[in-house]
């Protein structure tokens, strides 16, 4: 009869201890999420950020972790469609990795959906480069509250852009939108509301998609039209890059406008002498010298990839986590979100001052850094900031 108990006694161990140790695994860690473009030609939006943020955690959980647990970081990818695949990470992140805060995404067609999901689930998402005001800000103007970002906003990228245009002397442009893009067609329509209230024209403005890689028809209308200027606002620099190499093959000299999209240094390489002169709006001025440390500690780690700007606003990102579960010694997502929305005057990677304004989850007058592109390469022109 002994014998009998003892087996049975032995079984329901061997059921229960796994469970026991796995518990105690679990108590022990604490998972923060990364979604990003993890593969396809748009990989160095997303993977240079991955291998930073693993490199951070790496040496937070060498220091102690945070609030005595260690961290276990996991990155999902958001690609081949942004919004789908975006909205599966993030439902995974959730509900089976555990995630308390999760770090991305660089598109707002993944974040505006992913905005529902971690505002019901209680989870906050600190978006890096996603610029559409419904990331934050619902189609019904009620506030997704546990949607934030390091960025500026495709009304403010726009409006900043328009001024800095018609204050350089250009009263007529061309424009080019993507089609299905909630990035391009904003920031193509904040800029121009805000240049014809100066007094510039939008001679015309069409549209093309994200597949398309022949445009010579659209330039020879624009080369035609006596535009001082193009403007192309673009979430990567795969079709500027196009334009400005067929325009060229067109003899037509355009003075272009880009966005943060951009700033890559494989602009220069694929169109470099053929975007001599053209300015374009960002975050931050990537070469600032501020910046070189940490930048050749990361490229000399990183063979296949540089820092980039994506990689900053990731650093940018995960401080303002850190200070938000300092701030609430809590690794609760609630108390966290509350941290994040009173976030005021943090001393960030790239902004000394960084303030999350509580009405919207944007950053309160955020810097512009206007770039050009001289003699082949990125060149800081000037650092605007809209208020002062």
């Amino acid at each position: 009869m002994r014998r009998k108990r003892f087996l049975s006694f032995f079984l329901v161990m061997l059921l229960v201890l796994p469970t026991l140790f796995s518990c105690g695994k679990s108590e022990d860690t604490v998972v923060i999420g990364y979604i990003g473009d993890l593969s396809g030609e748009d990989a160095y939006v997303g993977v240079p950020p991955q291998l930073f943020l693993k490199d951070y955690f790496e040496q937070l959980n060498k220091e102690g972790g945070i609030l005595g647990k260690q961290v276990k970081f996991v990155a999902y990818d958001m690609q081949p469609d942004n919004a789908v695949d975006g909205s599966l990470a993030a439902n995974r992140l959730i509900n089976e990795d555990k995630a308390i805060a999760i770090i991305g995404p660089s598109s707002s067609s993944a974040a505006i959906p992913m905005a529902e999901i971690c505002g019901q689930a209680k989870v906050p998402f600190i978006a890096t480069s996603a610029t559409n005001e419904k990331v934050t800000i619902a189609e019904d103007g009620s506030l997704n509250s546990y949607a934030f970002r390091v960025c500026f906003i495709d009304s403010y990228q726009g409006t900043a852009a328009a001024n800095f245009a018609y204050d350089k002397g250009i009263r007529k442009v061309g424009m080019i939108e993507t089609l299905g893009n909630p990035y391009s067609q904003n920031i193509c329509d904040f800029f121009a509301e805000q240049f014809e209230l100066l007094g510039g024209e939008v001679v015309s403005r069409i549209g093309v998609q994200a597949q398309d890689v022949e445009f010579r028809a659209q330039l020879t209308n624009f080369g035609s039209a006596g535009i001082d200027a193009l403007f192309f606002p673009s979430g990567t620099y795969k079709l500027p890059s196009l334009v400005a190499n067929q325009a060229a093959d067109l003899n037509l000299d355009f003075k272009y406008i880009f966005t943060d999209g951009v700033y890559d240094d494989t602009l220069l390489e694929v169109a470099g002498p053929n975007i001599e002169g053209a300015i374009m709006t960002n975050y931050l001025f990537g070469d600032d010298p501020a910046y070189d440390e940490f930048r050749d500690e990361y490229n000399a780690k990183h063979k296949e990839y540089s820092a980039n700007i994506f990689v900053y606003l990731a650093y940018d990102a995960v401080e303002l986590l850190m200070h938000a579960i300092k701030e609430s010694n809590s690794l609760d997502p609630v108390e966290i979100q509350k941290a994040l929305e009173n976030a005021t005057d943090v001393e960030l990677f790239t902004d000394k001052h960084f303030t999350v304004d509580p009405k919207t989850h944007n950053p309160l007058n955020k810097m512009v850094a206007i770039i050009g592109v001289e003699d082949g390469k990125f060149t800081l022109i000037e650092n605007y900031y809209p208020t002062e």
